[in-house]
């Protein structure tokens, strides 16, 4: 575990969801309505891994070197963000295995959401997203994420909407735009630099 901090990271991330999924169903049941609950409440917690990947890099540029290791853990985070959802992946087969699937539509958005998460995962084992070169990768992986970001909110804002749901609404809109503060403050600070030489 030491000698790849990832595994750590991911096993953490994949057994806090099981055991937050387990406490909710042993509570609720293992019916649908049990189940949905465990559903809801592991998309959140997952979402709280994927917003620390997403906008760590941000966070420690804007506001304290302290969080630098925010920055330098967003590929473990990610891939934590990876493990945690495969268990609300694994609630949805059980609520489709007791006849109470999520209508076709969620299947049709998420299902493409969460292929893209595994291959993102994929390519950030070991140096194979050196197959696809430093740029390629980097773009890649901010649209990737940006996507997984856009499927969130767009879960998150589902009618009804929930009181309960206004803080990771809040979170979505505003990684986006710590991303690009960031952006433009090390563009800034790059391009004096040039001028200062």
């Amino acid at each position: 575990m030491r000698s790849d901090p990832a595994k750590w990271w991911m096993g953490t991330a994949f057994g806090a969801n099981l055991a937050l999924a387990a406490i909710i169903v042993a509570t609720y049941g293992s019916g649908g309505h049990g189940t949905t609950l465990a559903l809801r409440a592991t998309a959140r917690a997952s979402f709280l891994w994927f917003i620390a990947a997403y906008a760590g890099g941000a966070l420690s540029t804007l506001f304290h070197p302290r969080l630098q290791p925010l920055k330098r853990l967003g590929r473990e985070l990610g891939l934590a963000f990876a493990a945690a959802l495969l268990v609300h992946l694994s609630l949805v087969g059980w609520l489709c295995w007791i006849g109470d699937a999520p209508e076709i539509g969620l299947f049709a958005f998420f299902g493409p959401v969460a292929v893209l998460t595994y291959v993102l995962a994929f390519f950030s084992f070991r140096n194979l997203h050196t197959i696809l070169g430093p740029r390629l990768w980097k773009q890649f992986r901010l649209i990737g994420m940006t996507i997984i970001l856009f499927a969130f909110l767009r879960d998150f804002v589902r009618q009804p909407l929930h009181p309960a749901y206004l803080p990771f609404i809040v979170m979505c809109i505003a990684a986006p735009l710590l991303r690009l503060t960031a952006w433009m403050l090390r563009s800034s600070k790059s391009n004096s630099m040039t001028f200062d030489a």
